[in-house]
């Protein structure tokens, strides 16, 4: 056998997709297959953009709440923001799930194009709906040891229960690193202080949702550590290093940014050695641009926190906290108030070219882009939410048996003894004698 024979022999047996050109024997890999869905979902994507104006664009980015018992005067307050200004998204805040579920039900009935709809399910659907099984917080799950699986699996189960909802979005995981998990800010959300195990849990939390079709929103970038001051109330101040933050706070972000992070949102709290200016850093250009996009290659779609927190929005309108939002790179703006008049300034400075047009398609496409991965834009989608009791039922019966299989894995763990009691399963720590 000539050697070029053996050598392509040996390609095959290798399983290498590779071919020998007739002109030097050069390597060439085969082209990759056409990906026919990405096509698909760019032309249905394109074909959306072309009818719709400024204003409409502008409304796809907006995520407006959806509160248990609206009275009839915010009833019709969130009919008009979905049928005649063509608002995107939703999110659900704290209550009975059927009553969610019919309000959801009726707004889509209106929506020219069907409404994602957000939730934070930061462990599982329990936490905003109460028909559900609530797993444990995050700092007893930490108490873990080694079991990215149950981790996984947990992301896998709550990602069934909120698809079945057909809410899409959820705002989670938390990866903040604390140490402390009697911080009231943020200590029972977060897995712990050890960066590497809460990048792991974090990123397996959100593989097992997205791979279950829930885009993941990992949060509070770039980190809101141990800081103390609940940004709900007032602005925190973090005053770590670039050095510090690069190994901790934002290292758990390197991890589900290579592990495919659908979605981000950037926290209200200040951090000179990020942002000299002492800005939020959810207005902060220079901490979306040049950390989260340049040096972490992030490139998925931006949010911010509640615009409505004072964290951000003491001492500011609510349409100038919306623009600065928008201004500063965000993609969604979630929680707005004053939001009609905010599409109006933002579309003045867009038809003025204060702000670019390129800019505002290059947000709308992410979040159409959004959709019609989600089958939205498919024909036969149905966005109705049916059969909600053997749902729920279903739901129950998976995580009652995981949740029992992590609080063995935590018991068994050589880390500080933990325990929970009711419902809620609320954190209690043996503390230190």
């Amino acid at each position: 056998m000539s050697l070029r024979l053996l050598g392509l022999a040996l390609l095959a047996a290798l399983g290498c997709a590779a071919s020998c050109s007739e002109s030097g024997g050069e390597i060439i890999a085969e082209p990759k297959p056409v990906n026919t869905d990405s096509l698909r979902h760019a032309a249905q994507v394109d074909s959306i953009m072309q009818r719709l104006s400024v204003s409409e664009k502008l409304a796809q980015l907006f995520i407006i709440e959806i509160s248990r018992f609206p009275d009839r005067a915010t009833k019709a307050i969130q009919d008009t923001l979905v049928k005649s200004y063509g608002i995107g998204n939703l999110i659900l805040m704290k209550g009975p799930i059927g009553q969610f579920i019919e309000r959801v039900n009726e707004l889509q009935a209106l929506a020219d194009i069907p409404l994602l709809v957000a939730t934070d399910a930061e462990w599982g659907a329990a936490m905003r709906f109460q028909e559900y099984c609530p797993y444990p917080r995050q700092a007893l799950l930490g108490r873990m040891e080694n079991r990215e699986d149950l981790m996984y699996e947990m992301g896998r189960n709550v990602g069934k229960e909120l698809k079945d909802l057909n809410i899409l979005i959820n705002l989670a995981p938390v990866a903040d690193i604390c140490s402390d998990p009697y911080n009231k800010a943020q200590g029972q959300r977060s897995f712990g202080g050890d960066p590497s195990l809460v990048a792991n849990y974090a990123s397996a939390y959100m593989r097992g949702m997205q791979d279950e079709g829930i885009y993941a929103c990992g949060k509070h970038y770039p980190g809101h550590g141990d800081n103390y001051v609940d940004s709900h109330y007032n602005l925190p101040v973090i005053r770590h290093s670039r050095a510090y933050l690069d190994t901790v706070d934002l290292f758990p972000y390197n991890k589900m940014i290579r592990d495919g992070m659908e979605m981000v949102m950037i926290g209200h709290f200040s951090i000179p050695a990020i942002d000299p200016s002492g800005v939020p850093m959810s207005i902060s250009k220079i901490c979306m641009d040049s950390v989260l996009k340049a040096d972490q290659g992030f490139k998925g779609v931006i949010m911010t926190d509640a615009v409505q927190m004072k964290g951000l929005s003491r001492g500011k309108t609510a349409v100038n906290a919306n623009i600065a939002v928008y201004k500063a790179g965000a993609d969604m703006i979630l929680m707005p108030e004053d939001v009609i008049r905010t599409i109006k300034a933002i579309a003045d400075s867009v038809s003025t070219g204060k702000f670019p047009a390129q800019e505002l398609d290059a947000k709308v496409r992410k979040v159409l882009d959004l959709k019609a991965r989600a089958g939205y834009f498919d024909e036969g989608f149905n966005p109705q939410v049916t059969d909600l009791d053997r749902k729920i039922k279903e739901a129950l019966t998976r995580d009652t048996a995981l949740i029992f299989k992590m609080e063995k894995a935590m018991e068994e763990s050589s880390k500080p003894k933990i325990r929970a009691w009711g419902r809620d399963r609320t954190l209690l720590l043996d503390k230190k004698k």
